[in-house]
Parts: C-alpha cells; structure tokens; sequence
C-alpha cells in the first residue's frame, strides 16, 4: 500500500491525459500528417523522439558484479497534440545478491516525463523535454531511492535515410531532495546519452545496433559507462500494431554496471 501512495499521483496525471488523449485521438491521424514529424520507430533500450500512443512491456535479465536483478518494466506513451507526449514508466526489480543475503524486491525509480517534437524535415526530428525520476525505490533493498527526486532535462534527435533511421538522445540528471547530509555533499550531475540505429532489412523487421552510456560530470565518481546493445525487434502480424523484440547487451568499457543484460520487448501502438 505505501508503494501504491508514492506513485499514486502519478496515475492521477497519467489518467487525465489519458482521458484528454482518448478525446483528441478521434482527429489524431488528421494532425499527424500535417505536423510535419517524421516517424521513427522505438529501439530498444533509447526512446523515439517522435510522440506516439503506445504501451511498451520490457523485461531485463541483468547479471551485475553484486547481485543479479529481474526486471518488469511498464511504460505508457499518450499524445496529448502533435508535437508532444507525455510519459509514464514503472520498473519493479527483483534483486538477488551474489552474498547470499536473500532476495529482495521493490518499486524502482518511477519516471514522468514530457516530450515536445519537432520535424526540421520530412526525414529529421528534433525534440525534447524534461523528466522526473520519483522517489518510489528502497534504499535499505538497494534498488532505487525512497526519497531523491533526479530533474532530467534532455534534448532528441532522429533521421531517416532509406532503410536505415539514426536516432540519439541526450540527458542531464541532477538529482535533488536528498535526506541524508553525506548524499547531498557527494551529489553528482550525471550525464546519460544513447546512439542507436536500426536497418529495416524487411517491411516487418529491423536490425538494431545500440549505445547506451553514463557518465558522472560532477561528483567524486568519475566512471563513464558505455554499453553496446544488438537485437531484433518485428511485428508478427501486419494486422495488429504489435511488436516483439529481444537484445544482448555488454559493456565495452573498463568501468561496467553489470556483466551482461538480456532484453525482451513488447511494443502495442494505438
């Protein structure tokens, strides 16, 4: 119940503009054409920059130095004109440390965030916004934080050239709200970007090939993280706006979250 409380208002933002979007969707497809936004598709692990309608359901299995984690990702992507969305993400994580410890499960950092677009051409979009990372987690479990709030302003960018689209987002996180004196002394400013492409080798299927990396710019750890993603993501019936995908990721860096992570991916887009 106390989780339910931490993401309670959330839900209420998130039904309203799912009220507003089921309203205004009756002249979605009218707007879209006209805006003037290029379509680009989700990859895997790094979010369009194009606003969509959606609800997208990820699945990690990551094998970390201390622990191995399960985790159950939901996001909902709702349109609220044209140009923007808004977003809705809850992790849950199991967590299973490699001590012996015993496993502990709990809400994540629930994220809110507004997503506003822009189409440069019919091929190139530019986009961004701002993003909440909610205090929903547990510090004593060691997943998430019961009491930072991390302000993510972030900036998008996407082309399509072909087969082939490109798209790369930029993020700085600075957390805030901070309890505890020690954390707000060793407060870092970290800095999150993603590179990703995918190739559309048939109408119903694409290739992807995914960066995704962290970097602390302000703060005594210095550690950047990069991470190298390959996967396949397709929609088995052309008649249903589903998708299915799955990915591989390892660090290509000395510095590393985890050993290795394996992705999988449902995307249903109305």
């Amino acid at each position: 119940m106390e989780q339910f409380w931490k993401i309670f208002p959330c839900l209420v933002v998130l039904g309203s503009v799912f009220l507003q979007s089921a309203v205004s969707n009756t002249f979605a497809d009218e707007i879209n054409t006209s805006s003037g936004i290029p379509e680009l598709a989700d990859p895997l692990i790094a979010e369009s920059p194009t606003p969509d309608n959606g609800l997208r359901f990820n699945y990690f299995f990551v094998d970390k130095l201390d622990a191995n984690e399960r985790i159950a990702n939901l996001e909902a992507e709702l349109t609220i004109s044209s140009y923007a969305s808004i977003e809705f993400n809850v992790p849950y994580t199991f967590r299973d440390p490699s001590d012996g410890s015993g496993s502990t499960d709990n809400l994540d950092v629930a994220e809110l965030a507004l997503k506003i677009a822009h189409g440069l051409t019919g091929n190139v979009i530019i986009s961004g916004g701002l993003e909440l990372g909610l205090p929903t987690g547990d510090d004593t479990k060691g997943i998430g934080s019961n009491n930072k709030i991390i302000i993510t302003p972030f900036l998008g960018f996407g082309a399509k050239i072909g087969a082939l689209e490109a798209i790369a987002f930029l993020g700085f996180g600075f957390p805030t709200n901070q309890q505890d004196p020690e954390e707000r002394a060793d407060e870092d400013l970290e800095l999150e970007y993603n590179l990703a492409f995918a190739y559309w080798f048939m109408p119903e299927a694409r290739a992807i090939v995914e960066f995704d990396a962290e970097m602390i710019v302000k703060g005594d750890d210095n550690e950047g993280v990069v991470n190298l993603t390959l996967g396949l993501i397709g929609a088995p019936d052309d008649n249903v706006p589903l998708e299915i995908g799955g990915g591989v990721s390892f660090p290509i860096t000395a510095d590393k979250e985890f050993d290795s992570r394996v992705i999988l991916s449902l995307l249903y887009e109305f």
